[in-house]
């Protein structure tokens, strides 16, 4: 599949012919121009302008993409400055697709699929961020982790305890988190020996984009630990508020989360909706509503075999929350078939523990809940929405604010948990479901597994 282009030329985004372009940019004259452009009168032999004057630009700017801005900043020095000023508003921005990246402490970088450009775009890590992995994304903010885990694997001296940060690749911000030792379920994970703090973070969200008057929730889950902790934060705080809400189901589990409106949903196996409020201090609550899941059959696990892979189950699933293009909550149902490696019975230097998994998606299903009732109804399809779903960072945009964009469809990317060091197959399972018919298109490049830093989709902001 060829992604195509999603942005217009600087002519669409101004709305104006190519002669009264030039006009406005090449032919007003200095003795027209506004006081407060006056650091930019220098003018050629010609009387024109060396530099176009900031009111003109804000207009220009405020029509461009967050992508376009990152673009046009390396024009000039005085280019990169208007195109990075915050107050000046963007149009809607599409998503990226965040690489896999290594962890070591040479890794100085970050790569993105953008789609809009057809291209990889990269990076760079500050100092202070150097050698860690990226656990996912929420709000424009990447999550950052320094992994102990793996740290220690390599260099047995080193320090268990493992940092986490909100990071703005854009703006390069980084605001430090609560140390995840303040996680109950952390020490046990590190005696897990799992050496991969992606799969100890499983997911992390913000409340709001504006880190100064934002709450972070996160779901945190050792292997050995039965059920996962939802921990809460602010940034600048020194540890994490774990919620112990009590529910009336015994085999209550968190699935998936999501903060919106204020709110943060937790989706669990539970019948009912139940409410909850967790006071973090200094002003700030958080409420806290536990919504149901489904139970859902998986079916037999019949084995089947599929040239050197069995599969073991077809049918198995995966859920999400996701908010809508209308401030509305969904449920996404990825299926997707399990495969695991075919093991000659003869050989006996084979041991359980290495025997290799792979997941290749099948279909994916959206629901919309009846408040009334608490049950979720499918819908047959999104209209113009276009999800973007992983564990790790999930959004959705309007096909209608992009050109060439189809809309009715699910973005998606490789987010199983391949946990541990144990080698893996090579994985294709990022791409495009079509709701109107059901076709999967993966045009998205094979990754390595296991993936030590989490795949997710990031929406850029300045």
């Amino acid at each position: 599949m060829e992604f195509p282009n999603v942005y217009g030329n600087l002519r669409d985004y101004l709305s104006v012919s190519s002669l009264s372009l030039k006009s406005l940019l090449l032919n007003r004259r200095i003795d027209k121009v506004p006081n407060r452009t006056k650091h930019y009168r220098q003018t050629n032999s010609n009387g024109y302008w060396k530099e176009v004057p900031s009111e003109i630009m804000e207009i220009i700017v405020q029509r461009l993409s967050v992508s376009d801005r990152i673009r046009m900043s390396t024009v000039s020095k005085y280019w990169g400055a208007i195109a990075s000023q915050k107050h000046i508003p963007t149009t809607p921005q599409f998503p990226w697709l965040t690489l896999p990246h290594d962890d070591h402490r040479n890794n100085k970088e970050l790569s993105f699929y953008d789609m809009s450009a057809g291209k990889v775009q990269k990076l760079k890590l500050p100092k202070r961020l150097q050698g860690t992995v990226c656990c996912g994304s929420s709000k424009g903010w990447l999550i950052m982790a320094d992994d102990a885990s793996y740290r220690n694997f390599l260099f047995p001296s080193s320090k268990n305890e493992s940092d986490i940060f909100l990071f703005n690749p854009i703006s390069r911000e980084v605001h430090q988190l609560p140390p995840l030792t303040t996680i109950p379920g952390y020490q046990q994970f590190l005696k897990e020996k799992i050496h991969n703090i992606s799969c100890f973070v499983k997911k992390i969200e913000l409340s709001s984009a504006n880190v100064s008057e934002c709450v972070v929730a996160g779901v945190f889950k050792s292997c050995c630990f039965p059920m996962a902790e939802v921990a809460i934060c602010r940034p600048g705080n020194k540890q994490w508020s774990i919620f112990t809400g009590k529910t009336e189901d015994d085999n209550f589990a968190f699935s998936n989360f999501l903060i919106c409106k204020s709110t943060l949903y937790l989706l669990a196996m539970v019948e009912h909706v139940e409410n909850y409020n967790l006071d973090l201090g200094a002003g700030f609550e958080m409420n806290i509503k536990i919504i149901p899941g489904s139970y859902i059959e998986e079916g037999d696990q019949d084995e089947v075999m599929a040239d050197d892979f069995v599969l073991l189950s077809e049918g198995a699933f995966r859920l999400y929350l996701v908010e809508s293009t209308s401030n509305e909550i969904l449920l996404i149902k990825r299926v997707y078939d399990l495969f695991i490696e075919r093991i000659n019975e003869d050989d006996d230097h084979i041991e359980d523990d290495h025997i290799l998994d792979y997941n290749k998606t099948s279909s994916f299903y959206v629901f919309k809940m009846d408040p009334s009732t608490s049950e979720w109804h499918r819908l047959d399809n999104i209209d113009d929405q276009v999800f973007f779903i992983s564990f790790g960072g999930s959004a959705s945009v309007s096909a209608k604010d992009f050109e060439g964009v189809r809309g009715n469809c699910i973005y998606f990317a490789e987010d199983y948990d391949y946990c541990g060091d144990n080698p893996c197959p090579i994985s294709r399972d990022c791409g495009v479901f079509y709701l109107e018919d059901g076709r999967i298109e993966r045009p998205f490049p094979s990754v390595s597994l296991p993936l030590r830093s989490r795949m997710c989709w990031f929406t850029p902001i300045l």
